[in-house]
């Protein structure tokens, strides 16, 4: 129980000895670790000493082996051959002239297989999050496209609202199931408003079409006293109020090229905890191993200021991630757990 313990008190901002850890990387990068590392598939997450399991539905229902594409229980095409990263090869709704006469996807019991089966043989181990990414913007962008739902939101406003509503109500219900398992520690959910400059779209259009949405989906967690965890990468400074205001706990990826790891202490750090802030953008792949030493002991100084960060890189670690990095990255993990680095 020591993990949950550990990101329970980070997410509550009391001190401990060691902040938790965290280490996600892609299919790619997982195969150079366990050659840098010498170890096997089921070895890694011990050895990174990660704290968080991610539990997603069981919500693929098709694969197309020939051409390399999963579709989802939505209708949604997903690239099989592109894995560093999630890319749309089928979008059902990109031509579709009359949105309103879609047909949802069913919350059934059959999609929390891999959160049943997963989820009672770790409970023990790990701080279970379930795992409801692409939760609105993005669930409505695969469907339609990208450049069209931004669009669609100034001109076909009455059809955005049926699949935002939809997609939310999907989401409730599901969220409601996986309550009732008492299996979860908690809810991450997931959409890339912002780029590295600023926001996707207006904090007033934000605030216009998700905000109410996310409040819904989160209570149901916030309930039953669970914690959410929301993922958005890039610049999204002006809704983070907005962001606590309706109960988020932990925020995550926190890219330092976007977001400033000191002003979002300085501004958030009593009310927020933190996930990330390691750059896997510029520090992992292309610094030396001395400035990711540097990084990983500033961060913990700048965002475990008020004991809630848990320790991580800003976004999966990719297989462009040099193996001196990497390396350099858990040996400073090990040294600051051992208390051989002196960070206050």
């Amino acid at each position: 129980m020591v993990k949950k313990e550990r990101i329970l008190n980070a997410i509550n901002r009391v001190s401990q000895d060691i902040l938790p850890t965290q280490i996600d990387c892609t299919p790619e990068m997982k195969d150079k670790i366990k050659k840098l590392l010498d170890i096997k598939d089921n070895e890694v997450d011990d050895r990174l000493d990660n704290h968080i399991k991610y539990l997603p539905l069981n919500d693929i229902v098709k694969i197309d082996k020939e051409n390399g594409i999963k579709y989802d229980i939505w209708g949604i095409g997903w690239d099989q051959i592109l894995t560093e990263g999630f890319h749309i090869r089928h979008h059902p709704l990109l031509e579709s002239s009359v949105l309103t006469e879609y047909k949802f996807p069913e919350p059934t019991d059959e999609l929390l297989s891999i959160i049943k089966e997963r989820g009672r043989r770790e409970k023990d181990n790990y701080f279970l999050l379930s795992l409801q990414d692409f939760t609105l913007f993005e669930r409505c962008w695969c469907l339609r496209g990208y450049e069209n739902v931004l669009t669609d939101m100034y001109y076909r406003e009455k059809e955005i609202n049926y699949l935002l509503d939809g997609i939310t109500d999907f989401n409730v219900e599901m969220s409601k199931k996986i309550i009732n398992l008492d299996i979860v520690d908690g809810l991450r959910t997931g959409d890339d408003v912002g780029t590295q400059k600023g926001m996707v779209m207006s904090p007033e259009m934000f605030i216009k079409f998700f905000k109410k949405r996310y409040k819904k989906i989160w209570e149901v967690y916030k309930d039953k006293n669970l914690p959410v965890f929301h993922h958005s990468c890039g610049n999204i400074m002006e809704i983070i109020p907005d962001l606590i205001e309706i109960g988020l706990d932990v925020l995550n990826p926190i890219q330092p090229e976007a977001m400033s790891p000191d002003e979002l202490s300085r501004r958030f750090g009593k009310k927020l905890s933190f996930l990330g802030g390691i750059s896997t953008q510029k520090t992992l792949p292309f610094g030396t191993p001395q400035d990711v030493k540097n990084e990983v002991i500033n961060r913990i100084k700048v965002l475990g200021k008020n004991n809630g960060y848990i320790i991580s890189p800003s976004h999966e670690v990719t297989s462009d991630c040099k193996g001196e990095n990497f390396i350099m990255l858990i040996k400073t993990l090990e040294d600051y757990k051992k208390g051989e680095i002196n960070i206050f």
